[in-house]
């Protein structure tokens, strides 16, 4: 039987609580999470994970489970099982049933974060806890990411993205409400600095932070592979119908092109990894760009989008399918489709192996996690 809240430690008798915190929504606290959890069990320590407040959810196993929290308990092969350690998922009206009852919800909500966190710390050395936006986040439930990091008695790590007086301010901001509940700021990572300014950032940032206090841990650089979304992302974001290529939609985009222009100048712009979006009636630029698909050794198309509710020539599709590239129809024109193609906000998955073995390999590769773990003694 698990005992007290109080009663759990760590294996070597410490116990070590990493919170990953940032400064804003979408600067790689995730990334950060997932590598920090990789990169510890990697040289040799056991971690525990939970995410104790969740806004992104899908449902597995009959339950709503933050994506971002399915990613890790499922990618890392946590030992705890997913619905002891599944925390409080904010659903559609979750706000609005809080402040209807919030003296019966809150004492719940609290008793499920401590207990997520005593069972994921049971038998580990670390338990890494992914916050949820910046440090305010949660107060409309009196569970901001600072008063939980207070509650599971964590020390923070802020991530935040590349600059050099922008992410200081914004650190500085959000650590002074982690300070107001109590709660150690240990470290900054920043995340997708320009790789050629990657030293220069370095230099100035470590300076700057010192002057506050705080060490910087690392200084990771803008990878683009991992901000590129797959055609079942696309297809999902345009409402497409998949006319081809389902096995193939796991296809990376790396670029878009609208075919609205002649065959031979579209061909152009054509590199590895591109999605043609192309309206339905031109047969033209699709049948041309299909050739240096089938031809060309270095250019594989990402895929196909026809817009406008139009369908090529038979003999147009029948040529695609005879190829293994994802093709997908949309009824909204081709502009709509660009933009709500480039709207997309790109989260790692499960499904995604090759990002998830690329991000922790860069959080290990830029982060000093010696130097991190000393910290969180």
């Amino acid at each position: 039987m698990i005992g007290g809240w109080g009663s759990v430690t760590m294996k070597d008798g410490i116990e070590r609580r990493l919170f990953v915190a940032a400064t804003n929504q979408n600067d790689g606290k995730t990334t950060c999470s997932l590598g920090f959890v990789k990169g510890f069990t990697k040289i040799g320590h056991s971690v525990g994970f939970i995410k104790p407040g969740g806004q992104r959810y899908m449902t597995f196993e009959d339950k709503s489970v933050d994506e971002d929290f399915l990613l890790i308990h499922q990618s890392c092969r946590l030992r705890c099982s997913l619905s002891e350690v599944n925390s409080v998922v904010v659903t559609g009206d979750f706000t609005r049933r809080f402040l209807d009852n919030p003296d019966s919800m809150y004492p719940e909500m609290e008793r499920t974060v401590k207990k997520c966190c005593t069972l994921a710390a049971k038998g580990n050395d670390l338990v890494v806890i992914e916050g949820t936006g910046h440090a305010g986040v949660g107060s409309i439930f009196r569970l901001s990411n600072a008063r939980v990091a207070a509650l599971l008695k964590a020390k923070v790590v802020m991530v935040t993205l590349g600059g050099i007086g922008r992410p200081v301010d914004e650190v500085a901001v959000n650590r002074s409400l982690f300070e107001r509940e109590g709660v150690q700021v240990i470290g900054v990572v920043v995340n997708k600095v320009i790789p050629d300014k990657l030293e220069e950032v370095r230099d100035y940032l470590t300076r700057a932070f010192d002057a506050l206090g705080l060490p910087l841990l690392g200084v990771i650089p803008y990878t683009p592979p991992l901000s590129y979304p797959t055609v079942q992302q696309i297809a999902a974001a345009t409402n497409a119908e998949v006319l081809n290529g389902e096995r193939s939609l796991s296809n990376t985009t790396a670029r878009v092109v609208v075919g609205a222009m002649t065959p031979p100048n579209a061909l152009k712009y054509i590199e590895d990894k591109t999605l043609l979006v192309v309206p339905g009636d031109r047969d033209d630029v699709v049948l041309a760009v299909m050739s240096m698909h089938l031809l060309s050794r270095d250019v594989r198309l990402s895929g196909v989008v026809f817009t406008g509710g139009i369908r090529p020539q038979p003999q147009t599709m029948e040529l695609l399918r005879r190829t293994d590239v994802p093709v997908l129809a949309v009824d909204s024109d081709t502009y709509e489709t660009a933009s709500a193609i480039s709207d997309i906000l790109v989260k790692i998955r499960v499904s995604d192996q090759e990002k998830i073995e690329l991000a922790c390999a860069l959080v290990r590769k830029y982060v000093d996690f010696q130097q991190l773990w000393e910290l969180l003694a």
